[in-house]
């Protein structure tokens, strides 16, 4: 009877091994789909495979990986006035970590595999931009339960925001833009990036390359430079939001801009209202008006701009090149003639990337200054004030009378000028600006941008019926359009005269500054109406409704 008890037992021990090795089979096995998810083939190689670990107490194994979150500096979001859904852990200890992954995900970005993870290909694209650095990155254990079963790789959570303002500077457009319904739809040349709303994780974002080209281009690259500027002049641009220093440094719509010129341009004869319409009529001249005084950072510019873009901006553009040409063939005609040994050229200028343009920053204006102060005593002009070496190489002014050629050709400027030569000529016009009011006493800098603002108005309200799609007469209007603001301003000169109670000397100052102001000025709020023109549209997902909303979706 011992015997038998003995054996029973030794059959249900024996059963009940051969159960637990099941299990443990089982388990072993049900990891091993979890782990395929997630191991170093789909991350790239960029982190470690999934890892197994045995509870006891449950009698099972989970599987632990690492996943690789981003996000863009604190800095932009609070420009923004958000705040990231991301966390990232950027201690000294975690930064060599952060930057292998970065030299990492740049090194294998030309030997990436359909096999890996979505978010490592975006992941080696932004890094590759520069849109991330290490302080943005950081490796986070997850575990593989958390998996859904439908998903074949595993994700990683990513901002909404930081996934917009990236994909906008490596050249997307923006088709749909509305995070807290999981609705958003990118798209542009390199891939694009989709969405669903997922069961489980709410959001859920893909990512598809289009393009495997090796070299990140130099457009993106500017692009890149103004996505992290610190005051977030580019990111607050792309919701149509910009810093208006004539009025307070703050961050206010361009519908705000828009209402604070509407006044000054019914008075100058201009149509009321900002229903949207034609561009050439009261709103395009609120908006042209609004872009003399806001900053601009190298831009990808939004699409709340496109409404309202007044084409005679183009027109005032090209003025200005043709300007440019017929003094540089002046010049070439009659050196050391009239006009002394002073040429068109760029020397001692550097482009800065970081920083945004303004005509209301102080700084360093060399070399403008020599050039100032030669041309005084003759009362220069834009075309003279403004350094245009690379336009030139553009415009071609070694052909004989070649601002003939450019008058009688009806092309817009938008269409033969690239975006990075309009902000080139963006960013000298505003150090001429600056140049000038610095000739004023400071008491009367602030009434000489009004009085500016007043010539720039009634001039331009002389252009809106040449608006598109006919040029009407393009050659005449453009020959006489430096002397429009010229005769507005000699007109206005009484009555500002009588006005200020300036004394003789200081209204010869205000009177030869206050004509070459209102050109600048003009020739600023062109420059960037020609810039929104000519760069590619964002989409209709950003329109003056946009709200800058962000919210934590998964990306797989």
């Amino acid at each position: 009877m011992v015997d038998t008890t003995a054996l029973v037992a030794l059959v249900v021990a024996a059963v009940a091994l051969v159960i637990a090795l099941t299990q443990l089979a089982q388990q072993l096995l049900a990891t091993a789909y979890v782990i395929r998810k997630c191991d170093s083939i789909v991350t790239g190689t960029l982190t470690r495979g999934g890892t197994r670990q045995w509870h006891w107490r449950q009698f099972r194994f989970t599987v632990k990986y690492q996943s690789i979150v981003f996000t863009l500096p604190p800095s932009v979001y609070s420009s923004l006035g958000i705040n990231s859904t991301i966390s990232v852990n950027s201690t000294i200890k975690s930064i060599p970590s952060s930057t292998a992954i970065c030299e990492r995900a740049t090194m294998t970005r030309p030997q990436r595999t359909s096999a890996q993870a979505c978010w490592i290909s975006l992941l080696q694209d932004l890094t590759a931009a520069g849109c991330l650095t290490p302080e943005d990155i950081c490796t986070k254990d997850e575990s593989g339960d958390r998996i859904p079963d439908d998903l074949t790789v595993a994700p990683t959570r990513v901002d909404c925001m930081t996934i917009l303002l990236s994909s906008i500077a490596m050249g997307m457009q923006v088709f749909r833009y509305s995070p807290t319904t999981g609705e958003i739809v990118l798209g542009g040349s390199s891939g694009s990036i989709s969405s669903s709303n997922h069961p489980v994780l709410g959001g859920l974002l893909h990512y598809s390359v289009f393009s495997e080209e090796r070299n990140i281009t130099k457009p993106i690259k500017y692009h890149v430079h103004a996505l992290r500027h610190d005051g977030g002049i580019w990111a607050n641009g792309v919701f149509g939001r910009f810093r208006d220093r004539s009025y307070k440094p703050e961050m206010v719509s361009l519908w705000t801009l828009m209402n604070r010129k509407m006044p000054l341009l019914q008075r100058c004869g201009w149509s009321d209202g900002l229903a949207v319409g034609d561009a050439d009529s009261g709103p395009g001249a609120a908006c042209f008006m609004a872009l003399g005084h806001v900053d601009v950072c190298e831009i990808a510019p939004p699409s709340v701009f496109r409404a309202y873009a007044a084409h005679f901006g183009e027109i005032i553009v090209k003025a200005h090149h043709i300007e440019v040409l017929k003094f540089e063939n002046e010049l070439r005609s009659s050196a050391g003639g009239p006009h002394g040994p002073f040429t068109l050229n760029e020397s001692g200028y550097s482009r800065d990337e970081l920083k945004s343009s303004s005509p209301y920053l102080t700084g360093d204006l060399t070399p403008f200054q020599h050039i100032y102060t030669e041309k005084t005593s003759i009362v220069p002009k834009a075309s003279m004030m403004v350094p245009a070496g690379s336009l030139l190489k553009i415009l071609g002014p070694q052909v004989e009378n070649s601002w003939l050629r450019l008058r009688d050709n009806e092309q817009d400027p938008s269409s033969y000028c690239p975006p990075a030569l309009l902000w080139e000529m963006l960013q000298l016009v505003d150090r001429c600006i600056r140049l000038v009011v610095d000739q004023v006493p400071q008491v009367y800098q602030a009434a000489l941008r009004v009085w500016s603002d007043e010539i720039i108005a009634r001039a331009s309200h002389i252009l809106s019926d040449v608006g598109a799609p006919s040029w009407g007469n393009p050659s005449i209007t453009m020959e006489q359009w430096p002397d429009t603001i010229t005769s507005i301003h000699e007109d206005a000169m009484p009555t500002i005269e009588k006005a200020c109670d300036a004394s003789p000397e200081d209204m010869i100052l205000i009177r030869h500054n206050l004509r070459l102001h209102a050109e600048l000025s003009a020739l600023r709020s062109a420059y960037c109406t020609v810039m929104m023109r000519a760069a590619p549209a964002l989409g209709p997902g950003l329109t003056t409704n946009s709200n800058i909303e962000t919210a934590l979706a998964y990306m797989a």
